[in-house]
């Protein structure tokens, strides 16, 4: 089967704010740094594949904002409304199909522009659920509740999450234990930051790369897989992302992990409990390699933007492999408390 590879990549500074642009200006950051690193123009790009969400963008048809930054006038480009994971996958397929040669993938999210409390509300049921108030930070406090993992664990994961991230400083588990209580058993600091970014990569068939005088990425397989809702699942397992891992592994044929794997979780539980899904361990294990040099960027819990987070994941694991040619797996998640998983196996090529 023909295969894509990463020849190209480019992200912005993640920031709480980045008031000094608009949305097609912060994907135009992302986009271009990709594109010079490619060594290609952007007339140069046949297809694109984007990730964005019409609620933290306010308004519909989200990726209306990044068209004309993604080549997207008058040639093929679809959106995923889900974590940039996904978009990586959807790319693959597209290039797997021969139809296509050189395409763009981006994912951009300005939370700083949407109130969180209301986007989070708006994806829960709208009979049951939305009169309650109920929140992404509430359920996520049941479910930590239900993992049970000691709060120092969960601190000890934040810290080793942020010792490894390039947007956000790093936060010791003091830090983590003195913040505020937001859920029960939940701390403020055991959630991701809010912030707003964008992270793009170029993706080429391999005889354009070749072409191109580009060795890249190479992307060895991609799974995805989708839970229940967040009330009709257990929520301290994840068969979801055990199953993307295993297409993407098989996919990949590939007999197990590498060394490398970041996980995308927007709260410390869960950077622990999908690490252990994923097949890293228990939690000390997983937190041990959280904080070494098996995680590049420290995840979501890094300071990536939700939406953005995965394809962050995938950039990360892409400039590691420059550095130490090998394999490494990407993870992204999508819906409350991760209800559809996505991974990425990446090889030198």
């Amino acid at each position: 089967m023909p295969s894509a590879v990463i020849i190209g990549v480019g992200e912005t500074p993640h920031a709480p704010r980045r008031d000094d642009v608009n949305t097609t200006e912060l994907a135009w950051e992302a986009v271009s740094t990709a594109l010079d690193d490619a060594g290609v123009d952007l007339d140069d790009i046949d297809n694109a594949v984007t990730a964005s969400q019409d609620f933290w963008e306010g308004r519909t048809i989200s990726s209306m904002a990044v068209n004309e930054v993604v080549a997207g006038y008058l040639r093929p480009e679809s959106k995923v409304a889900a974590d940039g994971a996904q978009a990586v996958l959807y790319a693959w397929a597209r290039m797997a199909g021969g139809t296509y040669r050189l395409g763009l993938v981006l994912a951009h999210c300005k939370e700083s522009a949407a109130d969180p409390h209301a986007v989070d509300v708006a994806a829960m049921d709208p009979y049951l659920q939305r009169d309650l108030d109920v929140d992404e930070t509430v359920a996520a406090g049941l479910q930590a509740a239900m993992l049970a993992y000691p709060a120092q664990v969960r601190a000890a994961a934040v810290a080793a999450s942020t010792s490894r991230s390039p947007w956000r400083d790093p936060v010791d588990a003091e830090a983590v234990l003195a913040s505020e209580q937001t859920a029960t058993p939940l701390h403020a600091l055991e959630r991701a930051p809010l912030a707003d970014g964008a992270c793009a990569l170029v993706v080429a068939d391999e005889a354009t790369a070749a072409r191109l005088g580009r060795d890249g990425v190479r992307i060895a397989g991609c799974g995805t897989s989708t839970d229940p809702y967040w009330t009709d699942r257990d929520l301290t397992r994840a068969p979801a992302l055990a199953a993307a891992r295993d297409a993407a592994l098989t996919a990949a044929g590939w007999d197990g992990l590498p060394d490398v794997v970041e996980i995308a979780a927007p709260y410390a539980h869960q950077a622990i409990l999908w690490g252990a899904g994923m097949g890293l361990g228990p939690p000390e294990q997983v937190v041990a390699h959280l904080g070494g040099g098996g995680s590049p960027r420290g995840g979501w819990l890094g300071g990536a933007p939700g939406v953005v987070a995965g394809l962050s994941a995938v950039a990360g694991c892409v400039l590691a492999l420059r550095e130490r040619p090998g394999r490494a797996v990407a993870h992204g998640a999508t819906g409350i408390l991760g209800q559809s998983h996505h991974v990425v196996c990446l090889e030198s090529a």
